[in-house]
């Protein structure tokens, strides 16, 4: 059952008294709107609920914190600490500034993160399961350890230049994604849609493409020598003589274009 709501909202002094008393706070279903709390102690702090739309959060500390269903769109937690935080369910962090934040060990199972800064973020060993990170920046990004982003949303990501070896990504959508660059060595990608998706001078040797949609993609200096292929559709994929494929592998058979100009 959920706790009503206090009529007038509550203000950061009365928060911090609180918590100094007690050592911790229960702020579940709370209208925090706009309510600044930079640096502020709010480890284990319980957010289920609550309403911390366009809040600024950033460098304050919510490890193991609750933020289970809460609004965060448009909030600041630049630099916020939520190791092991509890972010899943419906938490809304669509536009949320991330840049720098530390989230090792956190659970964003089903969060929305669509459009979310994340440059500079810590996501070690967290799990993104199902989470939409659609037009997400994570340009350079370093995902080596990041637990689970299978079935996760990431159309329209930019993932350029990210390391992301290793990663598991079964399931997820990354259609129209750009991972030029992109270090995906090991990376288990079976039954990914990477459908129109750049995947231009990317590293995908040793990677499982079993039964991925690659129709439309760009290959073009991807190397796919070491690549697990079986199932995959490239149909409409385009590549250039520098792509490396699976020995045996005909591009052209399987429906791949070869895009440049035949030489002189």
């Amino acid at each position: 059952m959920k706790q009503n709501k206090h009529r007038e909202k509550l203000t950061r002094k009365q928060i911090e008294d609180h918590i100094a008393v007690i050592g911790y706070i229960n702020l579940q279903d709370q209208n925090l709107e706009n309510l600044d709390l930079s640096g502020a102690q709010l480890g284990g702090a319980n957010f289920s609920g609550a309403n911390l739309r366009r809040s600024n959060l950033s460098r304050a500390i919510l490890v193991d914190a609750y933020l289970i269903d809460t609004d965060l769109s448009e909030a600041n937690l630049a630099a916020a600490d939520l190791t092991e935080a509890e972010l899943s369910g419906h938490t809304n962090l669509s536009q949320a500034d991330l840049r720098g934040a530390k989230l090792e060990s956190a659970d964003l199972e089903g969060a929305n993160l669509s459009k979310a800064k994340l440059s500079g973020a810590n996501l070690s060993k967290a799990s993104l399961k199902s989470a939409n990170l659609s037009e997400a920046n994570l340009a350079g990004f370093d995902l080596i350890g990041a637990a689970n982003l299978s079935s996760a949303n990431l159309t329209g990501a930019n993932l350029s230049q990210a390391n992301i070896s290793g990663v598991d990504f079964r399931g997820a959508d990354l259609s129209n994604a750009n991972l030029s660059r992109a270090n995906l060595t090991g990376a288990d990608l079976r039954r990914v849609i990477l459908a129109e998706a750049d995947l231009s001078q990317a590293d995908l040797s040793g990677a499982n493409l079993g039964r991925a949609d690659l129709r439309g993609a760009k290959l073009a200096g991807a190397d796919l020598s070491t690549t697990v292929l079986r199932g995959a559709g490239i149909t409409g994929a385009t590549y250039t003589r520098q792509t490396k494929w699976p020995e045996g592998l005909m591009p052209a058979v399987a429906g791949a274009i070869l895009d440049e100009p035949e030489p002189a």
